[in-house]
């Protein structure tokens, strides 16, 4: 279909930017098709994009001017930051929420500039009122990766941007890498994890993807809403069951205060220790806030982990345990 819109996916080989690619062309009779966004065209995962016959162009959140490019003669665009990437020593900004904020400020400006009709940024909750007595981290925010988003959001509005604001959620494959299970010297495998006994919004990062892909079908009906994204809201017990259900044999779920990752060596452990009394603190605010209706309605697998972890259970086998 050659009168099909361009939706410009930036962060198109990462986890969200390529779950929206995907999604995008999955389905070859809708009325849109992705360009694909990357820094580097020559890279594999470009090259994988480019085999699927998908249109693959350079451009950096760093530049405003290349941004345009990208985004000149698109419908809209799916906008996306990796707060956690190194700075580099070719970084223009001194911290990552410096960098973000840029980048975001690029964005916003670019997609205003070009007269893109729609606009997905994908941001995160503020967590600021949840954790008032909490140590700052970076730019003086709790959690900086979540906070810094969320207070860049002012960009889009400001700029008169007709935006979409979707919220991922933790994802399933987390127990497979920040908090694995492990094997205790009993013999017992064991999940610790630091939500204590609150339900966390969680799914795959695949539904990011459908669930932008739907957004985008919806319209002008979806612009200005926020949307949390998410499969289930799962707690430690039934993220253990899961587990147990891949491995085949019991699971013990050990809540953990989220003040032991302090002392973990974790990198970023006050942010991803605040991260997680945020999912505590705000557990009832966050799982009312997502529609399940509604993210049926544009395409989102609602899975719960129990079937994903089945589903994936070689890749829970191969932690060795």
């Amino acid at each position: 279909m050659s009168d099909r819109r361009v939706i410009t996916v930036l962060g198109a080989t990462g986890r969200q930017g390529g779950s929206v690619v995907r999604a995008i062309a999955a389905d070859p009779d809708s009325g849109f098709i992705a360009r694909a966004v990357t820094r580097d065209k020559d890279s594999a995962k470009a090259k994988e994009l480019g085999d699927l016959g998908i249109e693959v162009v350079e451009a950096d959140l760093d530049d405003e001017a290349g941004l345009r490019r990208a985004f000149d003669g698109a419908h809209g665009a799916f906008v996306v930051t990796n707060f956690w990437e190194p700075l580099g020593a070719r970084a223009l900004a001194t911290t990552r929420t410096e960098r973000e904020r840029t980048q975001v400020r690029n964005a916003a400006g670019a997609a205003a500039a070009t007269g893109l009709q729609h606009v997905i940024w994908s941001t995160l909750e503020d967590t600021r009122r949840y954790l008032p007595d909490a140590p700052p981290s970076e730019g003086g925010y709790p959690v900086p990766h979540a906070d810094g988003k969320a207070d860049a959001d002012a960009f889009f509005r400001d700029a008169g941007v007709p935006t979409t604001f979707v919220h991922a959620p933790m994802y399933y494959e987390m127990p497979l890498t920040l908090t694995p299970p492990r094997r205790a010297g009993n013999g017992d495998v064991v999940l610790a994890l630091p939500i204590g006994s609150a339900q966390v919004v969680s799914g795959t990062v695949e539904n990011v993807g459908r669930v932008a892909y739907g957004i985008f079908t919806a319209g002008d009906a979806m612009i200005g809403r926020t949307v949390p994204i998410a499969s289930a809201a799962t707690t430690g017990e039934q993220f253990a069951q899961g587990i147990a259900a891949a491995l085949g044999e019991p699971v013990r779920y050990v809540p953990l205060d989220p003040a032991v990752l302090l002392s973990s060596g974790m990198p970023d452990s006050q942010e991803v220790a605040n991260m997680f009394q945020f999912f505590i603190n705000a557990e009832k605010d966050l799982v009312a806030s997502v529609d399940f209706d509604l993210l049926h309605r544009l395409g989102a697998d609602l899975q719960p982990f129990s079937d994903w972890a089945v589903a994936n259970q070689d890749r829970f086998r191969a932690l060795g345990l």
